[in-house]
């Protein structure tokens, strides 16, 4: 169980270069907190929890670790593609009876519909109350965004801290805390049950979606018909069925709080998964279906939950602590090329370097999401973000292709279609150990105006498919928004924050 009330803190005013390719790695804070009116009338600095892409460019964000987990605020970029400089605005507010930390989602192939579930923590109690309750987010593309209470599935008396993930056929599966039981998502207030895992409850592992199609779990239970305590698990969705995966090299979780790290899978078809309260790591091969041990992390730092995410240039950022929930936090990265970690050049501000007395995050604070600069948002239950912009560089043979699209479009026109190669990506990008999903595996459409460089975001929607594998072909489609003037744009593909080349395009 985790509970943190981080008491709000000053924002520092930085401005920095937006663009992913034209800074070396460093952390900078967003120029623009959350600041709105308490009940008294005061203004109040909103403390932020879990973020997720939009498909219109936008970013969601959940104030969390205080008294009003109802709230909801999109961060818009600037004119210029900058979240840096980004401006705010509140997005609804969910049912009163349901105000969540720790929760499962995800946003759906249509873009409008994004979906929580679940909770460890409903509106603040004090010492955990795993809610079977749900909501279900209309969004409207660049506009206001409206909450809706949906039931669990039956029978399901919680589904708590739990995990899910979107298939590669774009069904939402939901993973119950508590029990072995999942679910797949059928629309508001329906699931289907699909296969239980072997070990006796899905709690504290995570879903990694793998090329295949299939999903890989770990283990983090002694009981299972698996294997005594290095489990793995693979999930079919054509038969719905999980059967026993290869034994990991060490037990990545301890046995007594059975927390576990992230597992993110690479541009080298390799998953790299971290411990919890377990200074260790693992590397799964996709092709080999093997696990085999990854670097030993420095100074006893682990991952008792924490997040972690996949940089443009194949590495992937981590954020550590030691022990069980302890402190304090230092971000480190991963680099598949010669299997080793580093600690990044600068460190954030709430995780300053050389054990700072400041420092008191824990891993568990953090969440991690790439944007379409290529740059990772940081958020850690303050009012603080932070952007990390990683060195630059992309891995060759990753990026997403445009096949064809219209080169005329008009202004405010929907359904248009892009066809083309890898527009989802080839991993989901960011993880965490169990309670926290943000997949941005899902293309997005960049307009940059010829004329005076303006940055305009189509929505896209309804994806041919979620699928991550490696010269997967699709299409996207995609609407114009209405504010978009008429001229002439470089028209890009973009995901996990790797633009495709682009093709110029005139719109009416």
């Amino acid at each position: 169980m985790k509970l943190v009330i981080k008491i709000a803190i000053a924002l520092t005013l930085l401005l920095s270069v937006a663009t992913f390719a034209a800074a070396q790695s460093q952390w900078a804070p967003l120029t623009n907190g959350i600041t709105i009116l308490d009940q008294n009338g005061m203004p109040y600095q909103v403390p932020v929890g879990p973020v997720w892409q939009l498909r219109d460019g936008r970013v969601l964000v959940h104030e969390e670790q205080d008294n009003f987990p109802q709230n909801w605020f999109v961060l818009t970029p600037d004119a210029q593609g900058s979240y840096l400089n980004g401006t705010w605005t509140q997005v609804g507010s969910t049912d009163p009876s349901y105000g969540p930390f720790y929760f499962g989602s995800q946003l759906l192939l249509n873009g409008k519909q994004f979906v929580i579930e679940g909770g460890e923590y409903n509106n603040n109690c004090a010492n955990g109350c795993w809610t079977n309750l749900g909501s279900i987010a209309t969004i409207v593309p660049w506009g206001p965004i409206t909450w809706a209470l949906n039931s669990p599935p039956t029978g399901w008396t919680q589904i708590g801290d739990a995990e899910s993930v979107l298939l590669a056929d774009g069904r939402y599966m939901q993973a119950n805390c508590c029990t072995a039981q999942n679910a797949i998502y059928n629309g508001p207030n329906s699931w289907t049950p699909t296969g239980s895992v072997n070990q006796r409850s899905n709690d504290e592992s995570g879903f990694t979606l793998l090329p295949s199609g299939k999903v890989l779990t770990v283990d983090t239970k002694r009981a299972g018909s698996c294997g005594a305590s290095k489990a793995s698990e693979l999930y079919d969705p054509t038969t719905g069925v999980w059967s026993c995966g290869p034994q990991t090299p060490v037990q990545l979780y301890n046995s007594r709080d059975e927390e576990l790290g992230s597992a993110v899978l690479m541009y080298n078809n390799k998953v790299f998964q971290f411990g919890g309260n377990v200074v260790a790591t693992a590397l799964y091969d996709v092709a080999g279906n093997t696990w085999a041990s990854g670097p030993t992390p420095p100074n006893g730092l682990d991952q008792a939950d924490g997040p972690g995410a996949l940089e443009p240039n194949g590495k992937v950022l981590e954020m550590l602590s030691p022990g069980l929930f302890g402190y304090p936090c230092q971000f480190m990265e991963y680099d598949p090329t010669g299997s080793s970690l580093s600690y990044t050049a600068t460190q954030p501000d709430n995780c300053p370097p050389n054990g700072n007395s400041n420092n008191s995050d824990s891993s568990f604070y953090g969440h991690l999401m790439i944007l379409p600069t290529g740059q990772i948002m940081f958020a850690d239950f303050s009012p603080e973000m932070e952007l990390y912009t990683p060195a630059a560089g992309v891995v060759a043979g990753v990026r997403p292709t445009i096949l064809a699209s219209s080169t005329v479009l008009r202004v405010a026109s929907s359904n248009n279609i892009l066809y083309g190669t890898q527009l989802n990506g080839l991993s989901e990008n960011n993880a965490y150990g169990d309670d926290y999903q943000s997949a941005t595996n899902f293309p997005l459409v960049r307009f940059t105006s010829v004329s005076n460089g303006n940055v305009y975001y189509a929505f896209t929607h309804d994806d041919s498919t979620h699928s991550i594998a490696p010269g997967t072909f699709m299409y996207t489609k995609f609407d114009l928004p209405p504010t978009m003037p008429a001229g002439i744009y470089n028209m890009e593909a973009v995901a996990n924050g790797i633009p495709s080349s682009g093709i110029k395009v005139q719109v009416k």
